[in-house]
C-alpha cells in the first residue's frame, strides 16, 4: 500500500489507513503510539542503525508495524536498558511484550525488570528517568524506615548508589555465598536468625546480601561511598578482594565471620580445589578484619587471638520447634542425617552396624551422608530419599522433624584437623528432635556431651556397639538420655545470648 509522504509522519492517518477504519485497531495503535513515544522506550538513533532507511515513516510507527517482529534480542537493542524483554516475556507469557505493557500490562503493575518495585507510576513521562528517580526516592524511604533488608529491589540499587542515605542507626552490610532465598544451615544459623533478632533493637539496619544478589550487581560500581560502617563476610565471596579494598578506601568495619577452617581444608576434600584458588583473597580479608568470629575455641585458636570473638552456634527457636510426640513403639530404628559430604564418616559405624544387626534386629536410616558418586553398597542401611531443596535450612528441619521416628541417632565424626573446628551443633539438633545421640569422642562432642548423661562418646568400634546396645537394650535410659540433652540446650544454648555478644561488636 502506497503512503503519501505527509501520512508516514501522520500517527493518527496512517494508523487510520492501515487499520481500514477498524475503530478498536484505531484506538489501540494511537494508544499504544502515544504511550511509547511518551515512555521514549525506543532509542530512534538505535532503531534506525538497525532498520536503516524507513522510506520517511515515522519510527514509532514503523516499530508498531515492522519492528515489533525482530527478535527480541534485535529489539533490545534499541529499547530502553530499563525494560528487560525476556524477562517481561517470560513473566507475563507474552510474545510482544512492548505492545502488552503499553496497552495493559502498565494497568496490571507488571514490572519492567526483576528490580522493578512498581517504580512506574505513569505512561506519561519518560520511562528511564521515571524508574530510576522512582527507584531512588522509594529506596531512601525503605532504608530510613527499616531494620533489616534482605529484597534484591532495594538492596542492589543502595550498594550502587554514589551518596549514603543518612541515619542515626549503624548500617552493617552482611554478604554471605550463599542464596539469601531458601537459606542453607550456615548463613541462616550465623547471620540471619541473629541479625534479624538483633534488628528489633531499633539500633542497626541489617542489609542482607546473598549469591543471588552478586549475578545482578555491577561489581566495578558497588560502594562508592560509605555505605556502611561496617561489613561482616561470611566465609567466601567471588569478590572478596573488591569489597576489602572499598572497605578500606572509606574506613568501613570489617568483621570476618566462619565456622569451618577454610584455610586448613585438607587436600581430599571436594573444596579443596576451589578454596585454595581464593585462599590469597581470604588470608587479605582476614588480615584486614577488625573482628574474626568463629563457632568454636578451636577454632579461634586458628586465628589471631586479640581479634577472635567465639559465638557459639544455639538452639534456633524460629526453625522448628520441640519435638515432643517422642516415638515409644514400633520397629527399632537408629539414624543418621547430613549433608552428602560425610561417607568418610559413615565408613567409621559400617562395621559396627553390621556386628549389632548379628545380634539386634533394627533399621539403620541414612539421610544425605553420601554421594551417589560414592557408588555405596547399601546392604548395611536404609537410604532415606532427601526432600526437594534440601539445602534450605528452615524447611529441611522441619521435614526432618516430621520424618524421622528413630530411637538413636548416630553422630560419627572423622578425627580431622579441619573437623576439630566444626561445632556441637548436631548435639543442638538432635536434642530438639528429641533423639539420644551416640557421638565420635573428639573435641567436638566431649566438651559438651557428659558420657552417659546427656549422651554417648565413642572413640573405636568396641566403644560404638557398648554404647549404642546400651541404649538398644534401655528404654527408659533413651528417655532420661534426652531429658537432660534437651535441658542442657535450653540452659546454654539461648539465641539471646550470641544477639548479645553481636550487639557489643557491632555497637563498638
Amino acid at each position: 500500500m502506497f503512503f503519501s509522504k505527509s501520512i508516514k509522519n501522520n500517527p493518527k492517518a496512517y494508523i487510520a489507513l492501515k487499520s481500514k477504519g477498524n475503530p478498536q485497531k484505531i484506538s489501540r495503535y494511537q494508544t499504544a503510539y502515544a504511550n511509547i513515544k511518551s515512555l521514549c522506550i525506543l532509542d530512534e538513533d538505535k532503531y534506525r542503525q538497525v532498520h536503516g532507511n524507513l522510506n520517511a515513516l515515522d519510527y514509532i510507527l514503523h516499530y508498531l508495524y515492522y519492528g515489533i517482529n525482530d527478535s527480541l534480542e534485535v529489539q533490545q537493542s534499541y529499547v530502553s536498558d530499563v525494560f528487560n524483554l525476556e524477562f517481561y516475556k517470560t513473566t507475563y507469557n507474552t510474545e510482544n511484550p512492548i505492545l502488552d505493557y503499553v496497552l495493559d500490562g502498565f494497568y496490571r503493575n507488571n514490572q519492567v525488570n526483576i528490580l522493578d518495585n512498581n517504580y512506574i507510576n505513569t505512561l506519561e513521562m519518560d520511562l528511564y528517568k521515571q524508574y530510576f528517580s522512582n527507584e531512588k526516592s522509594k529506596v531512601e524511604k525503605i532504608v530510613s524506615d527499616s531494620y533489616y533488608i534482605h529484597d534484591k529491589r532495594t538492596l542492589i540499587p543502595y550498594i550502587q548508589r554514589e551518596n549514603p542515605i543518612e541515619t542515626d542507626r549503624i548500617r552493617v552490610g552482611v554478604f554471605t555465598n550463599d542464596p539469601f532465598e531458601n537459606l542453607a544451615p550456615c548463613p541462616y544459623i550465623r547471620l540471619h536468625a541473629l541479625f534479624s533478632e538483633l534488628s528489633k533493637s531499633g539500633k542497626y539496619t541489617f542489609f542482607m546480601y546473598g549469591m543471588d544478589s552478586f549475578v545482578m550487581m555491577d561489581i566495578d560500581n558497588i560502594l562508592r561511598c560509605r555505605l556502611f560502617d561496617v561489613v561482616v563476610v561470611q566465609r567466601i565471596l567471588p569478590f572478596l578482594d573488591v569489597l576489602r579494598e572499598k572497605c578500606e578506601r572509606y574506613d568501613i568495619r570489617l568483621v570476618y565471620e566462619t565456622d569451618d577452617d577454610l584455610l586448613g581444608v585438607e587436600k581430599n576434600s571436594p573444596s579443596y580445589e576451589y578454596v585454595s584458588r581464593v585462599s590469597k583473597s581470604i588470608r587479605n580479608f582476614i588480615d584486614a578484619s577488625d573482628v574474626i568470629t568463629v563457632s568454636t575455641p578451636t577454632l579461634a585458636s586458628r586465628f589471631d587471638k586479640d581479634r577472635t570473638v567465639v559465638i557459639s552456634n544455639y538452639y534456633v527457636n524460629s526453625v522448628f520447634d520441640i519435638k515432643d510426640d517422642i516415638k515409644t513403639e514400633g520397629r527399632l530404628k537408629l539414624g543418621y542425617y547430613g549433608t552428602l559430604t560425610h561417607s568418610k564418616d559413615l565408613f567409621l559405624i559400617k562395621n559396627v552396624i553390621l556386628r549389632l544387626k548379628e545380634k539386634y534386629d533394627f533399621d539403620f536410616e541414612v539421610i544425605g551422608g553420601f554421594n551417589a558418586s560414592d557408588n555405596v553398597d547399601e546392604s548395611w542401611f536404609k537410604a532415606i530419599e532427601l526432600p526437594p531443596n534440601n539445602m534450605d535450612f528452615k524447611n529441611f528441619m522441619g521435614w526432618l522433624s516430621e520424618t524421622v521416628d528413630w530411637d538413636i541417632a548416630l553422630v560419627p565424626l572423622e578425627d580431622s584437623s579441619f573437623n576439630q573446628c566444626k561445632s556441637e551443633l548436631k548435639f543442638i539438633e538432635l536434642a530438639v528432635l528429641g533423639l539420644p545421640g551416640v557421638y565420635s569422642d573428639m573435641c567436638v562432642y566431649n566438651g559438651v556431651v557428659n558420657d552417659g548423661v546427656n549422651g554417648f562418646l565413642a572413640s573405636n568400634e568396641d566403644e560404638w556397639v557398648v554404647k549404642i546396645e546400651k541404649l538398644i537394650s534401655d528404654e527408659s535410659l533413651r528417655r532420661h538420655i534426652r531429658q537432660n540433652a534437651l535441658e542442657n540446650v535450653l540452659s546454654d544454648y539461648k539465641i539471646e545470648d550470641r544477639v548479645e555478644i553481636w550487639d557489643k561488636i557491632l555497637d563498638q
